[in-house]
């Protein structure tokens, strides 16, 4: 199996390993990368049919993601896992078979089930560009720079729309609103206080359901809280690692 993945940092300190969203790929922690890499290892991986994973082309698309995680997971020593969006709900779904393996998880604009509009498979079927657009306009809070939206817009195009609705199928089809309270391992729930595709509501219904967890809203920020706010965000992760004892 080849999953490709980025990393920062040194290797002897604990690895923060993120899982990207629909249509994305490692390029979207970046900011991660470059801003937690000093006091964490931190890893980016690439689900197969994304960025420089090749496609498996596997009929059962949930499994085949879960697979690629744990290929890196068991790299290393208890990583943190943490996902955004449909990443989140891999997080999810892999932290509660697997808990051992993990010593915490990061949730960012995510749910426990995630619905799909219509219209985003419409647009992903008959008209790509379009899709492109609405990327730019529902993934971000309105004081995100045009710059901004357009390095994100760029990497979605890198992404085949076959792909992206695959990816869409996975989140509509993900609810585990019945069994999400199994998670309990040190949760940390992120959310943009503007996020128009998982609103606050679903991270709150996480921070209900799970034990052992803590939630930040971020203020200013969209779906794209990680890049959009990104020193805060990874400022709140330090800190949450640290009153957990997770850094060492």
């Amino acid at each position: 199996m080849s999953v490709h993945f980025e990393e920062l940092g040194d290797p002897d300190d604990r690895t923060l390993l993120f899982v990207h969203g629909a249509g994305g790929s490692s390029a979207t922690w970046f900011l991660q990368l470059r801003g937690l890499h000093e006091s964490l290892h931190v890893v980016a991986l690439d689900l197969n049919g994304h960025g420089k994973s090749p496609d498996r082309y596997e009929p059962d698309v949930i499994k085949s993601y879960l697979d690629d995680i744990d290929s890196i997971v068991k790299q290393f020593d208890k990583p943190i896992l943490a996902g955004h969006s449909m990443g989140g709900a891999l997080t999810q779904l892999y932290a509660i078979k697997n808990p051992g393996l993990l010593s915490g998880v990061i949730l960012v604009g995510t749910g426990s089930k995630l619905r799909v509009a219509p219209m985003i498979f419409d647009l992903l079927h008959n008209d790509f560009e379009s899709y492109i657009q609405a990327v730019g306009e529902f993934m971000f809070h309105s004081s995100a720079s045009e710059k901004m939206k357009a390095a994100s817009q760029a990497e979605v195009r890198k992404c085949l729309p076959e792909i992206i609705s695959r990816d869409f199928t996975v989140c509509n089809e993900f609810n585990i609103m019945d069994t999400i309270h199994e998670l309990q391992i040190p949760t940390l729930i992120l959310v943009g206080s503007n996020d128009q595709m998982t609103p606050i509501k679903y991270s709150q219904y996480l921070l209900d359901e799970i034990s052992d967890s803590h939630m930040v809203v971020i203020d200013e920020a969209g779906h794209s809280v990680m890049l959009e706010q990104s020193e805060e965000f990874n400022q709140e992760i330090l800190q949450w690692l640290q009153r957990k004892n997770l850094l060492t």
